[in-house]
């Protein structure tokens, strides 16, 4: 059984994160309140700390993930649209 949690932004298994939106560290109207965007940030950071591979949605999220946890290029992979 895979051990995986859905949170509406990104995604976390054993095997790989995968981002899809990093809106709510840099827009400041946004729907989340200061307490959810705190949970947030730092579950996601704590995850960022594994050494496991992390997909991002688009570039521009790949550029915020380097931008806000200081990621190296190299650990950050892009996902392929199943067009």
């Amino acid at each position: 059984m895979k051990s995986k949690t859905k949170i509406a932004d990104y995604t976390i298994s054993k095997r790989r994160i995968e981002v899809n939106d990093l809106s709510f560290l840099s827009d400041r109207d946004h729907r989340y309140g200061w307490l959810r965007r705190h949970y947030k940030h730092h579950r996601l950071r704590r995850a960022l700390k594994k050494q496991i591979p992390i997909i991002a949605s688009t570039p521009e999220v790949a550029y915020d993930l380097r931008r806000f946890y200081f990621l190296p290029k190299e650990r950050i992979s892009l996902r392929q649209n199943q067009e």
